[in-house]
């Protein structure tokens, strides 16, 4: 059953992270519709699309718990992680096979499980392709070096290098109360910072630069340190960050139709404000708009996530939600099957893929509680 209150034992640190991932997602997506004339609203707009690089690590911190399922579960879990990046694939990407989100997790978990099935010594020749791989990242210009690591499909996260921060999330939670692992995480804050500050070398994310990558995981994992000494007040809503916590993949699908309910509001608010406010105050009014966007879309995002989990109780009361789950695969393949039949005909169908979205990660989430 779907649950919608967390066991007891909770890694406090990992849930406040991957909530603040989420909301950062949410804010970054919407600042999309804004112009990129305003300054406040770019370095905002920086700081939030940070997010994958907070999911992914905290995506690699939790992998062991999923590597010792038995095979049978991460089969299972493999397939339907497959089904809902290809649905997923289709509604961003009109085609179902991409380097989006969804599939970048489908990509790395599998990959991580192969290789934890594998032997020493074919883990040493992995090793020293992976290091062949970032030196060739770290040496060759990146616009050369990323014509070899991006796939022949669209999309955002190439498997290499967006791996290294799910390596990295792992690394980190096997050596998480090491003393020396703060001092290896200064080290490799320290080293692209003299990139930036001393050098003058720039930051990319698309496409990704090893400083960017560096930089951003090393304050990750300094974060995490942190974070792991803070004692948490009991009055914050644990309950509900634990519920985004522990439903991730369901908020994440549902967190479009948040970006799309703010989208649609700022479309009948910009007029007003380009109308009563004087050019000179315009920019911060758009800024302040962007930050109260932002926060009532996480809200909408949190009533979704509820509304959605007390849905699924509901019918798994009845029996039927059961049931669905176990019709999953043939309510996915025939879904996916008329979702890319109507996006052929018709590429203004996209949205038509959201409920469908949303629907199967409600299923997933279900079967994993």
């Amino acid at each position: 059953m779907l649950m919608p209150n967390s066991p007891p034992a909770r890694d406090r640190s990992l849930d406040v992270v991957r909530v603040t991932a989420l909301a950062f997602m949410v804010a970054a997506h919407w600042g999309r519709a804004l112009p990129d004339s305003y300054h406040l609203v770019n370095v905002l707009q920086f700081l939030f699309e940070v997010a994958p690089v907070l999911f992914f690590f905290a995506f690699g911190m939790t992998l062991d718990r999923f590597l010792r399922k038995p095979l049978g579960q991460r089969i299972e879990s493999h397939l339907k992680l497959f089904i809902l990046a290809v649905i997923h694939s289709l509604y961003g990407q009109q085609t179902p096979l991409s380097s989006d989100f969804f599939m970048f997790l489908f990509a790395a978990r599998l990959l991580f499980d192969i290789h934890s099935q594998i032997s020493a010594a074919s883990r040493v020749l992995v090793a020293a392709f992976l290091l062949a791989l970032c030196g060739a990242w770290v040496l060759l210009p990146l616009s050369v070096a990323y014509g070899f690591f991006m796939p022949s499909f669209p999309g955002w996260f190439p498997v290499f290098p967006w791996i290294l921060f799910v390596a990295a999330g792992r690394i980190y939670s096997h050596r998480r109360r090491d003393p020396r692992t703060v001092a290896v995480a200064m080290l490799g804050l320290s080293l692209p910072l003299f990139d930036i500050f001393v050098l003058g070398r720039s930051l990319s994310k698309w496409p990704l630069s090893p400083d960017y990558a560096l930089l951003f995981t090393s304050a990750t994992a300094l974060a995490f340190t942190i974070l792991d000494r803070i004692r948490w007040p009991a009055f914050l809503p644990w309950r509900t960050i634990e519920l985004l916590s522990g439903n991730l993949l369901l908020a994440t699908a549902l967190h479009y139709v948040a970006v799309a309910a703010v989208t649609a509001a700022h479309g009948e608010l910009a007029p007003l404000l380009a109308e009563s406010v004087s050019g000179r105050y315009l920019a911060p009014a758009f800024s302040l708009e962007y930050i109260a966007m932002a926060a009532v879309a996480v809200f909408i995002l949190i009533a979704l996530v509820r509304g959605a989990v007390a849905a699924a109780g509901w019918l798994d009361g009845r029996g039927i939600l059961g049931t669905l789950n176990g019709l999953f695969p043939a309510i996915a393949v025939i879904g996916i099957v008329l979702y890319a039949g109507s996006l052929h005909l018709d590429a203004g169908m996209r949205e038509a893929g959201l409920p469908l979205l949303c629907c199967v990660a409600l299923l997933m989430a279900y079967k994993r509680a």
